[in-house]
């Protein structure tokens, strides 16, 4: 039914109640226009309402909100009208157009069948359509086809372009710190991407402090210290709390440069406001987002640990271009560090994600072995307390009465020099150094082989689970392909890791042991632990009751982890998936 030159249909629906519904996928971070669009359709709506001498009663938008069958969130409002439409508290439905309602077919029979049961009108596009009438069901259908299948096209296009941008090293979304893009200055198309002179050093400097195992939270409170700019976008829940909480004379005031104190001294007000709208109970991320739209400086941003880890072992400071985690490209841009410090970092941050009972996070430990020495009778990880004022090592399990240092415990100043000795001359020993004294290239050239041949062996074996699955392997003969590939694949995997250690430790390769002596006590904490991390097995021992003056290497073992003796695990046989 055609709105124009029909007198008889207004005054059919002179009176109606109608409910407006206005819709707005996403502003592709053009937040400046949010609500924008919602607004102009519901003038056009109104404008469609007086019209038709319709009542408007209700207006439903849901604005940022995607209808197609790829949307992540939901359209509450849509859901409300859904309601109104069943409760009888509405006669039509007013949209600008039909992909404003809906994209997806699913939900247009959703809709539909609701209308048509409650004798609701539709009307977009200059139209109005009766949904118990075959023929206007027929039009609306087509065109939530036609809405579904626009959306489908305009997906498949948006993947090959961002796939060809990939390949071509074409950068996609915002810049990266450490990086700067060059436009055009005629066209403003894009040129290319350049090292930023600022933030490229400082990305280098961050890799090579990781992976140099310096402390993550030192390196963050050194950039802090320096004054250098941090890599925020925008203001989080975090800070609006510290800036609430500020105060001068604050300890964490010393870990930031005068020029940032003397800025959030400044800002009396906005310290003020951050306080009284926190204790009116409004939530940080209200206050933030609040921050964001008024362009508040951010006076308290700040690099932190997490954020230093990242950006070490990020690939893009490789020249890498990824798309959905592969590398499409890997010389889209200029790198900022070499692969042979990106390896060295890598190395580091993975060595500190191995699970431990116990805390040994470098920024925690106080001596060289906590979390690192074992219980010789219980393999749990010894900490470290105080007894009679002297710090010792200890067992942490449990003991009768929940008493600690059940098994073993040994003086700090008797287990130290006793494990340094022997990881000395490990690192001075010919064996060390054949093993680690080698070159970057010669390095990446070993590690890519073992990653190689861990790849070319896992595929063989999954082509014999496959054979299982099909029925053309039985269980006995994949449990002996099994029994031969799981301790090659195994072995190629610890090769990798041995070669992927820590600068820091490759460095110390050949030195004399006076000259690993006069090294050691200028290494950071976090550093000698991950050399005797990285390279020996400790044990502490029980020096049995009563016993004093017990010479060392009678209750500690330290062994070179290439020396220890493999424990064979037996894999778990995946027959239970082919059977």
């Amino acid at each position: 039914m055609n709105l124009s030159g029909i007198k008889s249909l207004r005054e059919s629906l002179a009176g109606l109640r109608a409910g407006l519904y206005a819709r707005k996928s996403a502003y592709r971070g053009k937040k400046k226009r949010l609500g924008y669009s919602v607004r102009e359709q519901l003038d056009v709506g109104r404008a469609t309402s007086d019209d038709l001498g319709t009542v408007v009663v209700q207006e439903f938008i849901d604005d940022d909100r995607s209808a197609s069958t790829y949307r992540d969130k939901e359209r509450e409002e849509f859901e409300r009208m859904i309601e109104w439409i069943e409760g009888r508290k509405l006669d039509v439905v007013i949209a600008f157009g039909s992909t404003r309602l809906q994209r997806d077919v699913a939900v247009y029979a959703r809709l539909r069948d609701a209308c048509k049961k409650n004798g609701v009108l539709w009307c977009y596009g200059g139209k109005v359509y009766d949904l118990t009438n075959k023929d206007d069901r027929f039009r609306t259908g087509l065109d939530a086809l036609l809405g579904e299948r626009e959306v489908d096209e305009l997906r498949d296009n948006v993947k090959r372009t961002l796939l060809a941008n990939a390949v071509s090293g074409r950068p996609h979304g915002q810049p990266s710190y450490g990086y700067m893009r060059i436009y055009d200055e005629r066209t403003g198309a894009y040129v290319e991407t350049v090292e930023h002179p600022e933030q490229g050093p400082i990305v280098g400097h961050i890799v090579r402090s990781v992976g140099a195992a310096q402390d993550r939270t030192k390196i963050a409170v050194r950039l802090n210290k320096r004054g250098v700019t941090p890599p925020s976008r925008h203001w989080t829940k975090g800070m609006v709390k510290r800036l609430a909480d500020w105060r001068p004379g604050l300890k964490e005031n010393e870990e930031i440069h005068p020029d940032w104190l003397a800025r959030i001294g400044a800002a009396v007000d906005l310290r003020q406001e951050a306080r009284d709208r926190l204790d009116a109970g409004e939530s940080a991320v209200d206050i933030a987002r609040d921050f964001i739209d008024r362009d508040e400086p951010m006076i308290m941003a700040r690099w932190i640990s997490a954020t230093v880890t990242a950006y070490a072992t990020d690939e893009r400071y490789l020249g890498y271009r990824k798309h959905h985690g592969k590398v499409a490209n890997e010389e889209a841009w200029p790198a900022l560090v070499t692969k042979a410090e990106h390896v060295q970092a890598v190395a580091v941050v993975e060595a500190g994600k191995k699970k431990r009972r116990y805390n040994t996070r470098p920024g925690k430990a106080i001596h060289e072995l906590s979390g690192l020495m074992v219980c010789d009778v219980c393999e749990i990880p010894v900490g470290s307390d105080r007894q009679h004022g002297l710090p010792r090592y200890s067992c942490d399990t449990p003991g009768p009465e929940g008493e600690k240092g059940y098994h073993a415990s040994a003086q700090v100043s008797i287990v130290d020099p006793f494990v340094q000795h022997k990881t000395f001359e490990w690192l001075a020993s010919p064996s060390f150094a054949k093993a680690y004294a080698k070159g970057d290239a010669e390095l990446l050239r070993d590690i890519a082989e073992a990653e190689a041949e861990v790849k070319l062996l896992q595929a063989e074996l999954d082509e014999f689970y496959a054979e299982a699955g099909a029925g053309r392997l039985s269980a006995r003969g994949l449990a002996t392909v099994e029994a031969e590939k799981l301790p090659k694949i195994e072995e190629a995997q610890k090769r990798a890791r041995s070669l992927s250690v820590p600068s820091v430790v490759r460095d110390l390769a050949g030195a004399s042991i006076e000259e690993i002596e006069a090294t050691w006590p200028t290494l950071d904490l976090s550093q000698r632990r991950l050399i005797l991390e990285t390279l020996v097995e400790v044990r502490l021992k029980p020096q049995g009751p009563g016993r004093r003056n017990v010479p060392p290497e009678q209750f500690v073992s330290v062994v070179p982890k290439q020396l220890v003796k493999q424990r064979r695990v037996v894999p778990q046989s995946r027959l239970a998936n082919t059977a």
